[in-house]
């Protein structure tokens, strides 16, 4: 199964789209497999689990998406699958609410969250981001 890290062009441009069309909050569920060891592409000083990048992601993004409006809604450990691929193991779930997919983007966007991307790109083997949208009753 291929591994999933970065946003897509395609996906970009849809989340793009979505964002010119609607300003409501969005949350993104994030679903992570995290490395033993963290993968970096130019090697810092000392090794890394890949929990301890992902801890260096976290702390170093805080404050663009605190500028962001972003609010962690849930975080924590995967534990079974019982309905998808069983070959498939997550680590973390992390659910992210932001005011609106523009703010995501504008987040995403700033050097400061690019630069912290880094850790996170270390950090996991494999990852899915799910944008989601409060459901709202369509009964009449």
């Amino acid at each position: 199964m291929k591994p999933y890290l970065e946003i897509t062009d395609s996906g970009l441009a849809s989340l793009k789209a979505f964002a010119e069309s609607n300003g409501n909050s969005i949350v993104m569920v994030n679903l992570m497999q995290v490395r033993p060891n963290a993968a970096y592409e130019a090697p810092l000083a000392g090794n890394f689990t890949g929990y301890e990048a992902l801890a260096r992601y976290t702390n170093e993004s805080a404050t663009v998406r605190q500028a962001a409006g972003a609010e962690l809604v849930w975080s924590g450990q995967a534990l079974q699958m019982p309905i998808g691929p069983s070959e498939k193991v997550w680590d973390l779930v992390a659910l992210v609410r932001y005011p609106s997919a523009s703010a995501y983007l504008t987040m995403t966007a700033t050097k400061a969250y690019e630069a912290a991307r880094r850790h996170r790109t270390a950090a996991l083997s494999d990852s899915r981001l799910i944008m989601t949208a409060e459901h709202v009753s369509r009964e009449e």
